[in-house]
C-alpha cells in the first residue's frame, strides 16, 4: 500500500517544454508539460534563470504530490530544493491536507499526514518576489470545456472584459488532440483576445501501477486545481498577463462528508475553494509574483444560478464535456448524471435530448448515484457535483416539467415526505453573493448584475 521515498529525479526545462522525472521506490515516471506559446528560453531573458527555475520547481513539486497516492515516509526534492522556500513546504502540507483528506478516508488511513519532506527547510532559498512584466488587464481563463468555464466565457463577453482562454489536455482524460479540438468547440463560442494551450502527458496516472502492484490502494488523487495554478505562472510571466480567472462554484466550498475516523471535513473539491484559492493567492503573491491575482469568476453562485445561465446559451449544450472517464459523456458516472440533471431541469429537453440520447432517471445502475446525490446515503459522491439540497431543488423542477424515472420514483417517495422549506432552498441557492470570493471589485462590479 506504500512505498519509502518518492522524488524528483531530475527536472529539464525545454524550451516549450517543462520534463519532470520522478521516482517512486523502484518504479520511475515522468510529466512532460507542453506550452504550444511559450518560450522559456525568451521567459529568462525577460525575467531571469534563477526566476523561471523557481517557478518550475514549484511546478514540479506540486505535481509530485500526486505521488503520495502512495502513502510514501519521505519526499526527496533535493534536486529543486536551490529554488524552493521553507514556505513551499508550508504549502505543500496545507494542499496535502486539504486535497488528500479524501485518499486518507477511502483507505482508512488517520495517523498519516504526509510524507517528511528532505533536505530540510535550512537547505531552502530565501527571495523577495517578481513582478509579472506587462500588466497586462486581459483575464487569463482556464477553460476545460465544461458547462462552468463555458458559462464563465460567455459571462465576460457580455461584460466586455477582456480575456484570453488557456486550455490544457491531460493524459488521464484521453487523446491530448481529442480534449483540445473538444475545447475548441467552446472556446470558439465566444471571441477571446487570444487562445493558449498547455498539453501534460503523465505516465504516473496513466500506468495501471495500482492495479499490478497496489491493488489495496484505492487509486490516484492529485491537487490537479493548485497545480494548474503554477502551470499557468509561464504563460501569465510571457504575454503580461496578470490575472487568472477559473469557474469554481461556490459549492466547491462545501465537504462530501465530515469523518469522525478523521476529525475532519472531506472535500473532493477542497482544492478548488476559497480556502484554497487564498492560500495559493498569497503564497504566489509573497513570494514568487508580487502582482499575481487568481480568482474563480462564478465563486459568488451556486449550480442552480450556473445552470440557469447556461440555459440562455442553447448553443452551447452540444458543445460542453464535463466527464473524467470518457469524453465526451460516459453516461454512467455521477458527474454525467449530475450535469444531464442539471440541464433538463433548466435546459430546452428536446436540446438536452439531442446530446445524452438516454433517460438517466431510469438507468438502474445510476440510481444509487442519484441516491447519494439527493443526500438518502452517507455521503455525496466524490465528484465535482453541488450539494445535496441543490440537487433536490433541480430533482424538484424536473419532476414539476413532467419527467419521470426511477430517480424520480425516489424522489417522491423519499425526499418529498419531507418537511423542507423549498422557498427557503431556492433563496439559499439562487442569489449572487458579495464575499467569501477574490474576484478583484472592479471585475465583480462588471460581471455581478450579469450573475
Amino acid at each position: 500500500m506504500s512505498v519509502g521515498t518518492i522524488r524528483v529525479r531530475e527536472v529539464k526545462t525545454h524550451d516549450r517544454h517543462i520534463e519532470i522525472l520522478y521516482g517512486a521506490g523502484d518504479y520511475s515516471f515522468a510529466t512532460k508539460i507542453f506550452y504550444h506559446d511559450v518560450s522559456f528560453s525568451q521567459l529568462k531573458k525577460l525575467y531571469s534563470a534563477q526566476t523561471v527555475e523557481t517557478v518550475v520547481a514549484h511546478i514540479a513539486l506540486f505535481e509530485g504530490m500526486k505521488l503520495c497516492s502512495l502513502f510514501p515516509k519521505t519526499f526527496d526534492i533535493s534536486a529543486i530544493a536551490p529554488y524552493l522556500l521553507p514556505q513551499s513546504l508550508d504549502l505543500f502540507y496545507k494542499i496535502y491536507s486539504g486535497v488528500f483528506a479524501q485518499h486518507c478516508y477511502e483507505n482508512r488511513v488517520n495517523d498519516y499526514f504526509g510524507p517528511e519532506v528532505v533536505p530540510n527547510r535550512d537547505r531552502l532559498q530565501v527571495r523577495q518576489p517578481d513582478k509579472i512584466v506587462g500588466e497586462n488587464d486581459i483575464i487569463l481563463t482556464g477553460c476545460g470545456g465544461g458547462k462552468d468555464s463555458a458559462v464563465m466565457l460567455k459571462l465576460m463577453e457580455s461584460a466586455s472584459l477582456p480575456f484570453a482562454s488557456m486550455q490544457y489536455s491531460h493524459t488521464v482524460y484521453g487523446k491530448a488532440d481529442f480534449q483540445h479540438q473538444l475545447i475548441d468547440g467552446v472556446v470558439k463560442t465566444v471571441s477571446p483576445n487570444a487562445t493558449h494551450q498547455v498539453s501534460i502527458y503523465d505516465d504516473f496516472a496513466d500506468y495501471p501501477l495500482f492495479e499490478l502492484y497496489f491493488p489495496e490502494n484505492s487509486g490516484i488523487i492529485a491537487p490537479e486545481t493548485p497545480v494548474s495554478i503554477f502551470e499557468s505562472l509561464p504563460l501569465m510571466m510571457q504575454y503580461g498577463y496578470r490575472y487568472f480567472g477559473l469557474a469554481h462554484e461556490k459549492s466547491a466550498n462545501k465537504g462530501n462528508l465530515f469523518s469522525e475516523f478523521l476529525g475532519k471535513e472531506v472535500n473532493h473539491q477542497w482544492g478548488k475553494g476559497y480556502e484554497a484559492e487564498t492560500l495559493l493567492n498569497t503564497f504566489i503573491r509573497d513570494y514568487l509574483l508580487s502582482n499575481f491575482n487568481y480568482f474563480s469568476l462564478l465563486a459568488p453562485i451556486y449550480d442552480i444560478r450556473i445552470f440557469k445561465l447556461l440555459s440562455k446559451y442553447p448553443e452551447l449544450l452540444p458543445k460542453i464535456h464535463s466527464c473524467n472517464i470518457r469524453k465526451p459523456w460516459c453516461k454512467k458516472c455521477p458527474k454525467c448524471a449530475y450535469v444531464w440533471l442539471g440541464t433538463m431541469a433548466f435546459c430546452d429537453r428536446d436540446r438536452v435530448d439531442a446530446v445524452f440520447q438516454k433517460n438517466l432517471f431510469d438507468d438502474a445502475d445510476l440510481l444509487p448515484t442519484f441516491r447519494q446525490m439527493m443526500g438518502l446515503e452517507s455521503q455525496t459522491p466524490f465528484e465535482c457535483i453541488g450539494e445535496i439540497e441543490e440537487t433536490r431543488l433541480m430533482l424538484k423542477r424536473c419532476r414539476e416539467k413532467g419527467l419521470q424515472g426511477k430517480a424520480i420514483a425516489v424522489f417522491e417517495k423519499e425526499v418529498l415526505s419531507q418537511d423542507i422549506d423549498w422557498n427557503a432552498l431556492e433563496q439559499q441557492y439562487d442569489r449572487v453573493y458579495s464575499q467569501e470570493h477574490a474576484i478583484p471589485q472592479e471585475i465583480f462590479k462588471a460581471i455581478e448584475s450579469l450573475l
